[in-house]
This record gives C-alpha cells, sequence and structure tokens, in this order.
C-alpha cells in the first residue's frame, strides 16, 4: 500500500523519533555508527497501531519523496543521519537492582544453567520494566520467559554495564547465578512426578499355602450350642419306669 504525500510526511516525523531520538523506548539499541537492522526496526514499527502495514518498500518510498538526507539505508541497515539525542549505548557506574530479559523458551532451561550470553552483536540487551523485556522478546517467540536479573549484584561481581538513556541496559553477558527466573516446564513435570504416591501392590497368595483362621481354628470364635437329644421328654421318663 502505498503512501499519500501527508503520510509519508508523518511517518518522516516518526521515523526521526524513533531513530533518532529514542530508539531504546522501542527496544532497539543502534550500533556504533547509529545504524539498526531494518528487520528489527519494522519489528518494531508493526507494534505501533497506526505503522502496522509497514514493510520495507515504504522506506525506499521514504527516501525516494525527498528524505534521503535525513535517512540513510545500506542494504540492511538504516541510521537517521543527525541523531537529535544521544542515542549510543554510555558506560552507567551502577544499574537498577532489577533488570530484565525475555528468552525463548526453547532456550530457557539452557540459559539458567549457562547464563545469558549474546544472541546477536555484542550485547546481552536488559529492559528496565518486564514490559520491555516481554516486547523485545516476543519479537523471536510468541510465549517468551521472563527472567529477573540481579543487576546490582552482577556490577558489584565486575561486569560492566551500559544503558541508553535508562531504558535498555546493556553487558557482554550475565551469569547464571545472577538470574531468577521459574523452573523449566520439564523440571517441573518431573517434580510433580516425583510427589505422586503410588500405592503399593499387595501380593497374592502363594500356591498351596494355608493360613490358619482363628475363629475357626483355635477356639476363638462363639460357642457352638449344645447338640439336643434326639429323644423327648416323655420318652427318657417311660424308659426310667420300665427300668424300676
Amino acid at each position: 500500500m502505498a503512501l499519500n504525500r501527508k503520510e509519508i510526511q508523518r511517518f518522516a516525523k516518526f521515523l526521526s523519533y524513533v531513530l533518532g531520538v529514542r530508539p531504546d523506548e522501542f527496544g532497539l539499541v543502534p550500533d556504533p555508527e547509529g545504524f539498526v537492522w531494518i528487520k528489527d526496526l519494522l519489528q518494531a514499527l508493526r507494534e505501533e497501531d497506526e505503522w502496522r502495514f509497514l514493510g520495507r518498500a515504504h522506506l525506499a518510498e521514504l527516501l525516494h519523496a525527498g528524505f534521503g538526507q535525513e535517512f540513510e539505508i545500506q542494504e540492511d541497515r538504516i541510521r537517521c543521519r543527525v541523531p537529535k539525542g544521544s542515542i549510543l549505548p554510555e558506560p552507567v557506574g551502577s544499574p537498577p537492582a532489577k533488570l530484565y530479559c525475555a528468552v525463548r523458551q526453547r532456550a530457557h532451561p539452557v540459559v539458567l544453567e549457562k547464563g545469558l550470553k549474546p544472541a546477536k552483536g555484542p550485547w546481552v540487551v536488559l529492559s528496565r520494566t518486564p514490559e520491555m523485556a516481554l516486547r523485545i522478546g516476543r519479537r523471536k517467540d510468541p510465549h517468551p520467559v521472563t527472567l529477573e536479573v540481579r543487576a546490582q549484584q552482577a556490577a558489584a561481581s565486575g561486569l560492566r554495564f551500559h544503558s541508553t538513556q535508562g531504558e535498555l541496559f546493556l553487558v557482554e553477558e550475565i551469569p547464571a547465578t545472577f538470574l531468577v527466573g521459574p523452573r523449566p516446564a520439564q523440571e517441573r513435570k518431573e517434580g510433580r512426578a516425583s510427589r505422586r504416591i503410588t500405592a503399593l501392590p499387595t501380593e497374592p497368595p502363594i500356591q498351596g499355602s494355608f493360613y490358619p483362621d482363628p475363629h475357626k481354628d483355635m477356639g476363638l470364635g462363639p460357642p457352638r450350642p449344645s447338640r439336643r437329644s434326639k429323644d423327648p421328654q416323655w420318652r427318657r421318663e417311660r424308659r426310667r419306669g420300665n427300668k424300676g
């Protein structure tokens, strides 16, 4: 879908803010030359309701419309030629106590075991808020796992942090000891299985075995009624009279 002149002007103003003022607000980290990957830029722009339809052709259209002096495209990268703010990462002495990163579900168990390492470029990108971490993480996995980073403890151990205006923080790596997050799904499943109580099976009786019945065989049952005489009372009396 081509943009009309008014839309192009509005798009140029918006892109100038994204690339030249606050790329960190959109989860973007420029390289030392100020470039960001076009793929990453388009993912960020499409998260905005007004610009969900944008594609690479619209960036080329912007340059052809007379904005080539403001923006520069080199192969798969784009930058604002004259940034209006400090957009490059700068060293920071003390990061916030907690930072956040959202990782792919598939990488979740490995990260908890071995720590965070750069997926692309020289930095691990951490966010000031879990919301921004989730926004960045969803660009790679629709259901990422959010991890908490004990950033101040990591800095105290000697790790050096950089920041882009306080929204994103960059570090070369984060050892697993400074990560806090949910256990992997497989581990939770195995834990539930281990807690199940299984009833022991009843052993069948051994063939040919004899088990005494205490009531029947040891005289513990109720007394049996005495056996009544077969002769009625009148017959027994007559028998005694005949003997006398």
